[in-house]
């Protein structure tokens, strides 16, 4: 119900489209406890705080995959082949 709505509000449905039906609000200064709730009872800040834990998450799990993405390189530069244990391939002499 609450994207129709949205939908309407916005010329570009895409936008509208990809909105979650709730937001979490995570705890923040005197709330101790993550806030559930949906996103058309959401006000600007909730939004806020929302999109910054959104991307503090975006940013760890990017963090994350970089870091497995050098092992990969680091492993395979020392001709590591795919059916490997990373710790065996590592473990080699030689490559870059």
């Amino acid at each position: 119900m609450f994207k129709s709505k949205l939908e309407k509000l916005f010329k570009d449905d895409y936008t509208a489209k990809k909105l979650p039906e709730n937001i979490r609000i995570p705890a923040l200064g005197a709330i101790h406890e993550e806030i559930i709730k949906p996103i058309a009872e959401a006000t600007l800040d909730e939004l806020e705080f929302a999109a910054l834990a959104l991307d503090k998450e975006a940013d760890a799990i990017t963090t994350c995959a970089y870091a497995i993405r050098r092992l990969y390189k680091e492993a395979r530069s020392k001709g590591a082949l795919g059916g490997e244990n990373i710790l065996d391939a590592l473990a080699r002499k030689g490559g870059e």
